[in-house]
């Protein structure tokens, strides 16, 4: 771990840099300047997000193809967002595999969207709720990782839609993936340090969140 800690030195301004430099930041930037109605714009990425998984192209690929489709979609009542999605899902070329699977799994969001609509400044400033009240409306466990990274992307243009920035909390913990493990088997010295715990202590040590940490790690050339 010592020897990854000494490649990364930033500060927060570098971890806004970076993350304003996330080419799936910039596709959810597009969006908000090309959507018709901003209104639902948030329910519109925290919904894609759910279903952002074993996906068939580069994250950054699905999300530009998620802004070229709703970039020009006037959604004009919340009960057309699951819809407008699954219409989406059939026809993406990056989101493919198991999407029979994705579709059952959007029920559960519709749920989560009734609370979330009417709530999503507190949510920004209190992001502990919205990852309780997420991961029981999926039922899932709070660290899952589409749990995890559907907070980052909400996260993403909440700050600017609110016009504040909220620093993540450092109970979330960072979406483990296949780069991640990469790094962890590289740098890791302690056989009985888990996975979890190691980002854990990384993030702790560097006093950075954990999901600042995750764009860090992204952004570097590690």
């Amino acid at each position: 771990m010592n020897e990854l800690l000494q490649k990364i030195s930033v500060c927060f301004d570098d971890i806004k840099f970076i993350e304003d430099n996330d080419p799936q930041y910039i596709s959810l930037k597009n969006l908000y300047f090309t959507i018709q109605n901003k209104d639902f714009y948030l329910s519109l990425i925290i919904t894609n997000a759910l279903v952002c998984y074993q996906l068939s192209s580069q994250w950054e690929e699905y999300w530009e193809e998620f802004h070229l489709y709703f970039a020009h979609k006037n959604i004009k009542n919340k009960t057309e967002i699951i819809p407008e999605i699954i219409t989406f899902l059939k026809q993406s070329k990056g989101n493919k595999r198991i999407l029979n699977m994705k579709i059952k799994r959007l029920e559960k969001v519709e749920l989560f969207l009734e609370k979330f609509f009417w709530n999503e400044d507190f949510y920004y400033s209190n992001m502990l709720s919205l990852q309780k009240d997420l991961a029981k409306s999926m039922k899932q466990k709070i660290n899952d990782k589409t749990i995890v990274f559907a907070i980052k992307m909400f996260w993403y243009w909440a700050r600017n839609q609110f016009n504040n920035f909220h620093y993540f909390p450092f109970e979330i913990c960072i979406p483990i993936d296949s780069r991640l493990t990469k790094l962890y088997q590289i740098y890791n010295t302690n056989s009985n340090m888990k996975i979890e715990e190691f980002y854990s202590l990384l993030s702790k040590k560097l006093w950075i969140p954990p999901l600042h940490l995750d764009a860090i790690l992204w952004g570097m050339k590690i």
